[in-house]
């Protein structure tokens, strides 16, 4: 049964700058609200008269995290400017939870999760969210961003991989030459080859695929080439 929609004035917990371009922010979470990994609520500013807009923005905290719930973004319009100046003790309202891309507990398949940019937020939900269960079965990311400085969850990607057996993940770097950083990872696109060494098992997979809409088509086609089935691929587009 899907959790049922309620709105809320949360308060800002904590504020954490996680990328020179993506801040995290950590808000209350009312008791009993409740959602699936992958869906989103829509953020609003409090009793603004200049800003009067609500932007979706996807839970990166598990279900199971009842102290907070956890959103990612970046400086990209008027809403995001506005949420990079607010601080610890500040107010919002979210609405929600919304959205049919969501996980809910398989048998034994494993998990696939592709995203892109920001939109790593509904697949940390869902990666947390195995592993705070927890749950047996393999759970694999491919993300994609422009530069090492642009990963988001860096850090905690690390440590997810060196403490949790069923987690792997990595990274593909589109413009390595933009970077300060030496890097010696995948780079360029998404692209077949990378998604057949995600993919172990095509035919016992479910993905998740979370970014632009032009990424997300893409890839849903790469992944039917190599044999997985539409009816296990979940996507959320933006765009």
């Amino acid at each position: 049964m899907a959790p049922s929609i309620q709105e809320h004035i949360v308060v800002i917990k904590e504020v954490v700058q996680d990328t020179p371009q993506v801040r995290l922010l950590r808000v209350s979470r009312p008791a009993g609200w409740d959602f699936l990994c992958g869906q989103f609520f829509m953020v609003s500013l409090v009793d603004d008269p200049h800003t009067r807009v609500a932007r979706a923005y996807s839970a990166a905290s598990s279900p199971l995290e009842e102290g907070y719930i956890e959103i990612g973004f970046d400086k990209v319009g008027v809403l995001t400017t506005r949420l990079f100046g607010l601080k610890a003790g500040d107010a919002l309202r979210f609405k929600g939870p919304y959205g049919k891309f969501f996980f809910d507990d398989p048998s034994e398949e494993d998990i696939v999760l592709i995203g892109a940019g920001t939109g790593i937020t509904p697949l940390m939900s869902i990666a947390r969210y195995c592993a705070e269960k927890p749950l047996p079965n393999a759970v694999r990311l491919l993300y994609s961003v422009r530069t090492p400085e642009a990963i988001v969850y860096r850090k905690e990607l690390e440590e997810r991989k060196r403490q949790n057996p069923h987690f792997d993940y990595s990274v593909t770097v589109t413009r390595p030459e933009e970077s300060a950083e030496r890097w010696h990872g995948k780079t360029g696109r998404v692209d077949e080859k990378m998604l057949a060494e995600l993919v172990a098992n095509p035919d016992n997979s479910v993905a998740f695929i979370c970014g632009p809409k032009e990424f997300v088509f893409s890839v849903i086609g790469m992944l039917e080439r190599i044999g997985v089935g539409k009816e296990r691929i979940k996507t959320d587009v933006w765009g």
